[in-house]
This record gives C-alpha cells, sequence and structure tokens, in this order.
C-alpha cells in the first residue's frame, strides 16, 4: 500500500519523443510528498514500448489528403495515429493494487487532456476509495472546464510541489466519500474543488525557490526505460518561467505563468551527481526556456557537470532552445567541454515584422554569430522557426526556410497552434481562429487557418523537411542530387518499383521534386505519388534555394 499515486498518462498522436516525456515534474511532487512523511509512487503510463494504432479522430479528417498513405520517404510527414503507453484498465488495476488515498494525474498538454481525464475515469472505476487531484498547465489554464467532470474532486493549478502535501496532510484521515470542510481546503494554495454553493478556485501556486529531486524521488523515475545508446537519458531543470515576452508562448512574461526563477547551481549539480552515482548517464536534456540567460551562473553549471563526467562520453542538449544573444565564445567552449555537440537555437523568424509582431527580440544577428562560433568549435546547429502563426504569411515562413538554406544549420520549424495562456491565445479567441475542440490544439493538425492556409502550411512542414534532407545530400555527397527530365519522370511514376531502400527511395523522389517541384511519397510496395501541396510555393523554394557548399 501507499498513501499517494502520481499518474502520468498515456498519449494519443503521431509520434512520441520519448526522452521528452520524463515524470520530471511528478518526482518533484513525489520528492516534497517523501519530506513531509508520505509514501508517494509515480506510474508513468508512457514508460512501455508500446504503442497501439488507432483511428483518427472525426476531426482529423482534414489530414487523411496529407497523412492517409504511407510514405518511406526520409523527409516524410506522418501516418498512422496511436496510443502510447498503458492502457487506462491497466493504469487502473496498478492504481487499486497500491490503495492510495489520494491520486494526482498531471494534465500538462491542452491536446492530450481527453487521455488525462479517461484516466481519472480508469482510476475512479477500479479504485473509488481515493480521492482524485488533477494538476497541469491545462488544468491552471482551464479550471472550471475540468471540475465539470465528476471524477475529479480537487484540481492544482500552478506548480503542485507544496499544494499537493498541503491536501494530503488534509485528507488523510478524512473517511472514504467524505469531503473535507470547504474553509480548511480552502487554505490549500492552488486549490479548486466544488461544494455546496459553486465552485472554489484559488490563485495558481507558484514556488518562490523551485527544487529538484532527491534519491527517493528518483528512484521511482523508470529510467531503464529512459535510454539512448544503452546508457540512461535524464531530464534537468534548472530554472521555471521566462523573462521575455513572447505572444506565442504560454510561459513567457506574458502569458499568466510565474517569473523567472533559476535554481542554485549548487542544487543542480548535487542532482545530476546523484544521477551519476546509481546509473550511466549518457544523455542530459535541460527542459529550462532559458538555460544560459545568466552568463556566471551556466559557467558554473558547466564547470560543475564537467567535473561530475570527466573522462566520459556525454552529451548535454537544451531542446526547449537557447537564447542566441546569449552565447559567446566562453560559454560555447564551456557548453563543448561540458558534453553539448548540438546548439539547439530559437529564432521565431527572420522577418523583422514577423518579430515584432511575437514580440520577440531580434536575435538574427546573435543566431548567425553563434553559427561561425559554432562551427569554429565544430558544433552542430538546429534553429528552430515558427510558422503559420495568426498574420504570418507563407510567403514570410518561405522566406524563412530560404534564409536557412544557406547556413550551416538544421531548420527546426513547427506549425503554429495556440498554447493556452498565451497572449496570442487571447488573440486567437478574440478572432475566432480557435480549433473547434482541444483535441485540435497541436503542430500536428494545422490547427489555425489565418493568412496561412492550411494546404500552405502542409506544404511548408514538407519543405522544411525536404531541404534538411538536401542539406544531408550536400554534406553527404559534396553536390545536391541530379533533376530529371520529364520523360524520365513519366517512366518513372508508371512502374511499381518494389521494396526499395529507404535512402535510394529518397534520392529518387528528391530528383523528381528538384525536376518539376512536386513533392511525391513512396508506399512500402514502391508506388509513387503527389502529395497534395501548394505549387507556388514548391516553385519559390527550388527558385529561391541556394545551398551552402559541402564543407562550409
Amino acid at each position: 500500500m501507499v498513501d499517494v499515486v502520481l499518474i502520468a498518462p498515456p498519449i494519443q498522436e503521431f509520434y512520441l519523443t520519448k526522452k521528452r516525456t520524463i515524470p520530471y515534474g511528478l518526482a518533484c511532487i513525489a520528492t516534497q510528498l517523501e519530506r513531509a512523511g508520505f509514501s508517494a509512487t509515480i506510474i508513468d503510463a508512457l514508460a512501455v514500448d508500446k504503442s497501439k494504432v488507432i483511428e483518427y479522430p472525426q476531426s482529423f479528417d482534414h489530414l487523411v489528403p496529407h497523412y492517409g498513405r504511407t510514405d518511406i520517404s526520409m523527409f516524410s510527414l506522418f501516418h498512422h495515429y496511436r496510443h502510447f503507453g498503458y492502457s487506462f484498465e491497466h493504469i487502473g488495476n496498478l492504481v487499486r493494487r497500491e490503495k492510495p488515498f489520494l491520486v494526482g494525474i498531471s494534465a500538462l498538454f491542452t491536446p492530450y487532456w481527453e487521455q488525462a481525464i479517461d484516466t481519472a475515469k480508469a482510476v475512479r472505476k477500479f479504485w473509488p476509495n481515493a480521492f482524485i487531484v488533477l494538476g497541469g498547465h491545462h488544468v491552471t489554464q482551464f479550471p472550471k472546464s475540468c471540475l465539470e467532470n465528476k471524477e475529479i474532486d480537487f484540481l492544482i493549478q500552478g506548480e503542485g510541489e507544496a499544494p499537493m502535501v498541503q491536501l494530503a496532510q488534509l485528507i488523510k484521515n478524512q473517511p472514504v466519500h467524505t469531503m473535507p470542510k470547504a474553509d480548511e481546503l480552502k487554505k490549500i494554495s492552488g486549490i479548486g474543488f466544488r461544494h455546496d454553493t459553486g465552485i472554489t478556485l484559488n490563485p495558481p501556486a507558484w514556488a518562490e525557490t523551485p527544487h529538484g529531486l532527491d534519491q527517493n524521488a528518483l528512484n521511482k523515475i523508470n529510467w531503464h526505460f529512459y535510454q539512448r545508446n544503452k546508457k540512461s537519458a535524464i531530464t534537468v531543470v534548472a530554472s521555471r518561467g521566462c523573462p521575455f515576452l513572447c505572444s506565442y508562448c504560454a510561459v513567457s512574461g506574458s502569458s499568466n505563468h510565474a517569473g523567472f526563477r533559476m535554481r542554485p547551481v549548487e542544487d543542480v549539480v548535487d542532482e545530476i551527481k546523484l544521477q551519476a552515482k546509481c546509473k550511466q548517464v549518457g544523455f542530459i536534456d535541460f527542459e529550462d526556456e532559458n538555460l544560459t540567460l545568466k552568463k556566471a551562473w551556466i559557467l558554473e553549471l558547466l564547470a560543475g557537470i564537467q567535473e561530475i563526467f570527466k573522462g566520459q562520453d556525454i552529451e548535454l542538449r537544451a531542446m526547449n532552445g537557447l537564447f542566441p544573444p546569449s552565447l559567446d565564445m566562453e560559454i560555447l567552449t564551456a557548453m563543448k567541454a561540458a558534453g553539448f555537440k548540438t546548439l539547439n537555437l530559437s529564432v521565431g523568424s527572420f522577418s523583422a515584422t514577423q518579430l515584432k509582431r511575437f514580440k520577440r527580440p531580434d536575435v538574427r544577428d546573435a543566431h548567425d554569430r553563434v553559427l561561425l562560433m559554432a562551427k569554429a568549435l565544430d558544433m552542430n546547429c538546429v534553429s528552430y522557426l515558427l510558422g503559420a502563426a495568426p498574420g504570418q504569411t507563407a510567403a514570410i515562413t518561405l522566406n524563412d526556410l530560404l534564409v536557412l538554406a544557406a547556413k550551416r544549420t538544421i531548420v527546426g520549424l513547427s506549425i503554429y497552434y495556440p498554447a493556452p495562456g498565451s497572449a496570442d491565445y487571447a488573440l486567437c479567441e478574440k478572432q475566432r481562429l480557435l480549433p473547434e475542440n482541444f483535441t485540435l490544439m497541436r503542430s500536428t493538425v494545422f490547427p489555425v487557418t489565418d493568412t496561412t492556409s492550411r494546404p500552405e502550411a502542409v506544404t511548408l512542414l514538407r519543405l522544411a523537411r525536404i531541404l534538411n534532407f538536401l542539406k544531408f545530400c550536400v554534406n553527404q555527397n559534396g553536390v545536391l542530387p541530379d533533376a530529371l527530365s520529364a520523360g524520365e519522370i513519366l517512366d518513372i511514376e508508371n512502374r511499381c518499383h518494389g521494396k526499395m531502400d529507404r535512402y535510394k527511395a529518397s534520392i529518387l523522389l528528391i530528383r523528381m521534386f528538384l525536376t518539376d517541384a512536386i513533392p511525391r511519397g513512396m508506399d512500402h510496395e514502391g508506388r509513387i505519388y503527389h502529395h497534395p501541396h501548394s505549387i507556388d510555393l514548391c516553385q519559390k523554394f527550388i527558385q529561391g534555394f541556394c545551398p551552402l557548399p559541402a564543407g562550409v
């Protein structure tokens, strides 16, 4: 038996990046619960190499022309929609086995909200003796609609460490199925609950000084699942929040999130030391919004990490992106020495007009300086762009792709989705641009159609992947693949090629694309077909494409 069970629910999506699903936030909550004298465990429903192909939701019908056929090419988009992780019934059985008095379920991302509620329903069915509390970003943004679900007894807005301890202390001796007195619940920071006279929603709770994980909490994460090249892949959150005002971001200074807070370097280093003592760490992802914003702090952190892993082969990444103006040669040199091989650079756009619309600092010159420094240090780069946002035209995003075509970096294009709590979410709501339901609020479904149409958005995402493949070809072979003649294309399209090597198939398809600007796919049987696309964008892409020479 255990006092509190914390659950990271399964998700339904076209893909899963498992090294970014480590339940770090739940482990932080478990740390505080156990320090307060409660036993706690984590059910990580995603920590399993298991997925099931499921039907597209009805609201995804518009994706069938784009994702409906398999495409073996190295620049394909998506195809199967999947349920990743445990079944809801299995989660319910796991909870019943633990017999907790309190179950906490995370609802971090709005498009996966339904999986969080289905998890709560399974818990209620299999172990009705527990109180159920829901927390996470979605809950913080939509508390009233969350409480419309009778499976939910309480919710916590904001950060959950302190409120979960307060809630557990209040209800630990509470009779089953008997709610505590409303006056007592109202004393809990961030709490939300129903009562006879309506609903109480306390303001979100934010930790003044965030803390990380202790050994007990670390032991609750299934690190065996989160491996990369037979070594453990771990997540660290060294800071929370963001001081910038970017309109599209839900944790920026323009949102209703807490302010920017950095953990003491010693605290972060001690946490990483704990990890290194009990496992062979090969990969660390810092899930910070601004890891390098304060120079003295990041240099001290990097020095500490270098000391821990001296002589070991380890890779560090900051996959949420780095702020280019915060990087200089001293910091980059220290980053490489500590284990950074790739720099994920946040740009947004190369359009001054679009950057102003995003309320984002102009990082273009700093970005280019970082590319030059990274080349000198033999470090790779990925440059992140945002496309299809409200007021952003397809031409702006196409130009962004062409700018990066001639630079020593890989393109990371994200299609805009309205992040609840961001300034742009409010704008979309005002302009009636929001999709019809929460499930559609994700990049993979191209949810907002404003000045970029949906066919244009799909084309831009496909062009970004084609661009990265072309860069790969130049790096591998020194030159671009040759275009074909119209006659050759007709002959190639009229025959089935049978099972074909993925790389060879990709080269063939790219040669055809360079000839007539039509993006194509190939299925597993070797049949070639056309992808729906904007011919105007594809033609302008080929006309404007100017690749960086190999070795530059």
